[in-house]
């Protein structure tokens, strides 16, 4: 019989969440490490967990190769829309980082877009703010 370590999200979930310590909070970003679907820490929203893990969420992302984050370009820009959301300046540095990754450019330009059809002055400085010098 074989015994597959398995772990749980909702329980990294309730560990990330601000309102723990912060030990619980880094067990909880150290178990993260082995999940492999990343796509869970982009931004949840459900009623538990929220803008309470945003911050770790990005935290962990952030910690993430190129390769890993790639796939994942158009809702990491996404997080960009109001820079007071948790996690917004965590993700902007680390996608900052990425200029030049095969896919970057495309994404950002999906994004521009959407952000001028939506009017939405904020995101729009926000991705011009990724193309400017440091």
């Amino acid at each position: 019989m074989v015994l597959i370590n398995m772990i749980d999200v909702d329980y990294i979930m309730s560990l990330i969440d601000w309102n723990q310590s912060s030990e619980k909070q880094k067990t909880g970003i150290q178990m993260a490490k082995n999940i492999q679907s990343i796509n869970v820490f982009l931004q949840p929203c459900n009623k538990n967990y929220n803008k309470n893990v945003w911050d770790n969420c990005a935290q962990i992302l952030s910690e993430r190769t190129d390769d890993e984050l790639s796939f994942y370009f158009e809702e990491l820009m996404c997080w960009l829309q109001d820079m007071n959301w948790p996690g917004a300046f965590c993700i902007f540095d680390r996608l900052k980082k990425m200029l030049d990754v095969p896919g970057f450019q495309y994404s950002y330009n999906v994004c521009m877009k959407c952000a001028k059809a939506l009017d939405d002055e904020a995101w729009i400085n926000n991705l011009e703010m990724l193309k400017e010098e440091n």
